[in-house]
């Protein structure tokens, strides 16, 4: 790290400390309960406002929505909505409510009056939508139709729907909706979907009788809760296999929430009256509270932080709220170093400007604590432990990048940066985006559209091409480069975004930039160095965020260079 303390006087003071005074107190539990609310019969699926101080709770005993002021707290009305209301999502002008038995979908407006004329039938067994909301779609399955649905939140229309396995409960989604987890109950599998192009990608034995998961906040795994097995099993996103389980929870273990930065899933045990507390890197349970008869559904409140229980028989919502933690006296804290480098991939092996030699050197002399990589978080696992075990990566994705493979695989042996992955890439976004362009190149009614976007591309190109040698690394750090850059990528992300979805080119930067944040933020205040590698062309728009901050002091990459020319 970049403030210098030295250890030895540091663990001194803290031994003489521990001996004067005892040793430490025990840490809080993670979390505790805040308000017991008593809010109808038989309550499943919770909403929240968007300013977070409202709750929605379906009430499928009573027929009811009820509307819970949460600062009160107190219900302070009651929405009729069919008979057997399971759970809700907003849409743009009001509300759509699952009915499980009739097997409907029924419209209510903003204010809780069902619409006439708006009730869509779907399959039988409707049960709760996905937790979020992606590009104005929501998913929900159908449990005695083995089906997963496609509900748009403008009009609350279903317009698809995809096979699962048998008795599927209620789904997840991906960030940018590439994928949907399915855990099948009677199957005792997990379906994983790939949303984009319409497949099933894999289908995952995991234990008996999953009702219910969640994703963790980095989307690197899947956690899915064994109600047959007390147990929670932990599913990698990207191979799509069973990476670890936890057992010793309450009975019949149900859903799952995690909330804020992914330490902690949220368990409950329908089968009693507790939830357990999974602290998921270490895979232990780390507590058990007592939140009252059959908790049912979880859901984590907008603050990202709380979680709300519903408990089926108690009739209760239950709010959980995270302990704060012990803080000890520190040191004003110290600003964020960053290092941005623009990386060349496959161009570094042809380069004598910018060769992965150079690159080696350059990253010695930027000396980073933290090194932001091109690399999805759901594969860096499996290529540490296989670098690791055999001093060679084969995952596929890592493997494409010359610079990791030959330089921060090596280097990782000689410095002592810790590697953060941070890619928001997913295969089936990649190969969604293939397939869409090219279809877009060959249709005859887009040639005009076309045409302007490689104009664009010419444009930048000669733009590039003006600045400097392709290959310079002196010109790729340079906001002209950048400015050069944007010339073709403004109107790809005007013709092509709004198609592309996550694949388009804000989007894609907004995923990377949220996982890039993510870690500037856990690590804020510490004076560390970080160094952040992607593809040249992302540089401009994250460099735009990064100048944001104030707590980011960025370095300029040609003074590094410079050292190298010494």
């Amino acid at each position: 790290m970049r403030v210098s303390v030295s250890f030895l006087a540091t663990a001194t003071a803290l031994a003489w400390a521990c001996a004067e005074s005892g040793p430490p107190p025990e840490s809080p539990p993670p979390f505790h309960i805040g308000a017991t609310i008593e809010v109808g019969a038989a309550p499943h699926g919770i909403r929240f406002s968007a300013d977070g101080d409202t709750a929605y709770v379906a009430l499928s005993g009573d027929g009811q929505i009820a509307v819970v002021d949460l600062s009160g707290p107190a219900v302070v009305a009651r929405w009729d909505a069919g008979e057997t209301p399971l759970d809700l999502v907003r849409l743009e002008d009001g509300w759509l409510v699952s009915q499980f038995r009739d097997s409907t979908l029924i419209r209510l407006d903003a204010a809780g009056r069902p619409l006439p004329d708006a009730t869509h039938t779907v399959t039988p067994g409707p049960s709760l939508f996905t937790p979020g909301t992606v590009r104005g779609r929501t998913w929900i399955t159908t449990e005695f139709s083995d089906r997963l649905w496609v509900i748009d939140t403008r009009t609350g229309t279903p317009t698809a729907s995809h096979p699962t396995g048998d008795r599927p409960y209620p789904a997840d989604v991906m960030w940018d909706g590439s994928h949907a987890f399915v855990p099948d109950l009677d199957a005792g599998t997990v379906s994983v979907i790939d949303l984009l192009n319409g497949e099933t990608d894999a289908t995952v034995e995991v234990c008996p009788g999953p009702p219910g998961g969640a994703l963790t906040p980095d989307q690197v795994t899947y956690i899915v809760a064994c109600g047959g097995s007390d147990e929670v099993a932990f599913v990698n996103t990207a191979s799509f296999r069973v990476a670890g389980r936890v057992s010793g929870l309450g009975p019949r273990p149900f859903s799952v929430a995690v909330p804020g930065e992914g330490r902690y899933a949220v368990v409950n045990n329908a089968g009693g009256s507790t939830v357990s507390v999974v602290d998921i890197e270490a895979q232990a349970v780390a507590q058990t509270i007592e939140v009252g008869a059959q908790p049912i559904v979880l859901r984590v409140h907008p603050d990202g932080e709380r979680v709300f229980v519903a408990n089926e028989i108690a009739g209760t919502l239950v709010e959980l709220v995270p302990s704060a933690p012990d803080l000890a006296p520190t040191t004003p804290p110290a600003p964020t170093e960053v290092v941005v480098v623009g990386m060349l991939h496959s161009g570094h092996l042809d380069s004598d400007r910018f060769s992965l030699d150079v690159v080696r050197d350059l990253v010695r002399e930027i000396d980073p604590d933290y090194w932001l990589t091109e690399i999805p978080p759901n594969r860096w696992a499996r290529a540490r432990s296989e670098f690791a075990a055999t001093g060679t990566v084969e995952e596929p994705r890592v493997h494409r990048f010359p610079e990791y493979m030959q330089v921060l695989f090596p280097l990782s042996l000689e410095m002592s940066f810790e590697v953060i992955p941070t890619a928001g890439w997913t295969e089936p976004m990649s190969d969604f985006r293939a397939g869409y362009l090219d279809a877009y190149a060959r249709d005859p009614n887009r040639a005009t559209e076309w045409a302007e976007y490689q104009a664009a591309s010419a444009a930048s190109t000669e733009a590039l091409a003006a600045g400097g040698a392709n290959d310079d690394p002196y010109w790729i750090h340079t906001d002209a480069y950048d400015e050069a850059y944007d010339i073709r990528m403004q109107v790809y992300a005007h013709l092509f975004d709004a198609d592309l979805g996550p694949g388009g080119w804000d989007a894609i930067n907004a995923s990377h930039w949220a996982n890039i944040e993510r870690a500037l933020d856990r690590h804020r205040g510490e004076g560390a160095r970080f160094l952040l590698t992607y593809g040249a062309g992302h540089k401009g728009p994250f460099l735009r965020e990064l100048r944001r901050r104030d707590d980011v002091v960025l370095l300029d990459v040609a003074a590094f260079l410079d050292r190298l020319a010494r």
